[in-house]
């Protein structure tokens, strides 16, 4: 997708007040499709009550609405790359989702490769796992800080590989003298949780344009090219004893 479609896009979906995303579970487990739409209940998802045993016999999504694929990452990782490749054949445009209570390194490698761009924790906070599914509906890719951990402990001096969506080398996890602010550090250890703006405005009772400016600072104090690797930052870094 080039850098200009990937701008149209994220402008139609902010542009709408309430996005419209059409969303099918692909699970065998009807509490997690029960437990998806009360969870989403409220936040633009429209989840789709039926199982869903044959993607290519879903209609065509209607013109305007998005689509999204979250699938059951307890299946065999054979049948979720089989699944994968079904959507992205049927709906080249919907984004996939991998929903599991751990992920293994190898696994998520594979998947990415096939064409998922998200991984969610099942055992994350509604209003964590609500805000991820948005930021992966914007063309972002979301990964467990606690994944990225243990996929780059292995680096020298804590350089972690730039993802695939930020090239451009490594980044060095030293602050270089400049400390963190008490609010920053705040932001930050939610930034480790993986929660959105939103919610870190609602919880320390700050506006998400005063989040977002924190949010630039800490990045750039950091080092870090984005929130993944701001959280990773924090993992290493910040306390787990701080509470926000």
């Amino acid at each position: 997708m080039s850098l200009h479609s990937l701008m149209e896009d994220r402008r139609s979906y902010r542009q709408e007040e309430k996005p419209t995303t059409k969303v099918f579970p692909i699970c065998s487990n009807p509490l997690l499709r029960i437990g998806l739409e009360t969870v989403l209940a409220g936040e633009g998802f429209d989840v789709c009550h039926e199982a869903i045993d044959d993607i290519s016999t879903l209609p065509e999504i209607p013109e305007g609405q998005h689509a999204l694929f979250i699938i059951d990452g307890e299946i065999r990782s054979d049948a979720i790359i089989d699944t994968i490749n079904q959507i992205k054949t049927s709906f080249p445009d919907a984004k996939i989702v991998i929903v599991a209570e751990t992920f293994e390194a190898a696994a998520v490698s594979a998947f990415w490769k096939a064409g998922a761009h998200g991984f969610c924790l099942s055992n994350s906070q509604s209003e964590i796992l609500a805000g991820s599914l948005h930021l992966v509906m914007l063309g972002e890719v979301v990964l467990p800080a606690a994944l990225v951990l243990s996929m780059t402990e292995t680096k020298a001096n804590h350089a972690v590989a730039v993802p695939a969506d930020n090239p451009g080398g490594n980044i060095d996890l030293r602050l270089s003298g400049r400390r963190l602010s008490m609010r920053e550090t705040q932001i930050l250890a939610f930034l480790r949780e993986g929660a959105p703006n939103k919610v870190i405005a609602r919880k320390l009772n700050l506006s998400e344009s005063t989040v977002k400016v924190h949010v630039k600072a800490i990045l750039k104090k950091v080092g870090a090219c984005n929130r993944t690797q701001a959280a990773l930052w924090a993992t290493h870094h910040v306390s787990a004893e701080i509470e926000a």
